[in-house]
C-alpha cells in the first residue's frame, strides 16, 4: 500500500513539473518572482518587442522557478514520510490503550466444577455452579456448556497445570469436592496496544 501511494505521488509530482515547465511566461513575471526590476524597456525609448534569437527559441526553457517549487514540494513530501516513519513509543504500557485484537485456541487446562446429565435440572445446576464460582472469582472466565451428552461448568484458560491447580484448590473450598482439572482447548486472547 505504501509503495502504491509513493508511486502515485511520484507520478503526480512528475506531471506537475512537466506542466509547470510547459507553461511559459514572460520576463516580467520572472523578474517579479525573483524580486528584480523589470527587464521591460520604457515605451518612450522603444515601441517594438525584443525578438529572440533563433537558437533560444529551440532551447529548453530554463527551469528556474518551477524546479525550486518542485523541490519544495518534494522536500515537503519527504518530511511527511519521515514523520510517518518515526513514531514516539512510550516507555511503558501504562499510558497506552489496551485493545483486544482477536483470539485463538490452544491446548491447555480448565477446572471442571460440575458435570451432570442432559436434563433441564442438570442445566440449572451447572448454571448455578457457574454463578457461584463467578461471584467468588470474578477475574476467571466461566463456561457453562452442553458437551454431549452432559451439561458442564468449567473455569479458566490455563496454559500450565500448576496455575490450574491453584484455582482447583479455591473451587474445592467453595464446596465442589468433585472438581477436577481436565485437558481442553483454551481460548487465548490476543492483546495489542494503541499508540
Amino acid at each position: 500500500m505504501r509503495k502504491f501511494i509513493a508511486i502515485i505521488l511520484l507520478t503526480t509530482c512528475c506531471f506537475l513539473t512537466a506542466q509547470a515547465q510547459a507553461v511559459g511566461h514572460g520576463a516580467d513575471i520572472d523578474a517579479q518572482i525573483a524580486g528584480k526590476p523589470s527587464a521591460k524597456t520604457s515605451p518612450k525609448t522603444s515601441t517594438t518587442k525584443p525578438t529572440r534569437k533563433p537558437e533560444e527559441s529551440h532551447a529548453a526553457p530554463k527551469p528556474t522557478e518551477p524546479a525550486t517549487t518542485t523541490e519544495h514540494r518534494s522536500s515537503g513530501w519527504k518530511m511527511v514520510l519521515r514523520r510517518i516513519k518515526v513514531k514516539k513509543k512510550p516507555d511503558s504500557n501504562e499510558n497506552r490503550t489496551r485493545v483486544t485484537k482477536g483470539s485463538h485456541h490452544e491446548d491447555g487446562f480448565r477446572v471442571q466444577v460440575y458435570t451432570g446429565g442432559n436434563t433441564r435440572v442438570a442445566r440449572q445446576e451447572a448454571e448455578r455452579a457457574g454463578q457461584k464460582v463467578k461471584a467468588a472469582m470474578p477475574n476467571q472466565p466461566v463456561y457453562v456448556h452442553f458437551y454431549s451428552p452432559r451439561w458442564c461448568c468449567r473455569v479458566g484458560n490455563f496454559k500450565d497445570y500448576n496455575s490450574a491447580k491453584r484455582i482447583l484448590a479455591q473451587v474445592r473450598k467453595l464446596g465442589y469436592k468433585e472438581a477436577s482439572i481436565i485437558r481442553s482447548k483454551i481460548t487465548v486472547v490476543d492483546v495489542g496496544y494503541l499508540d
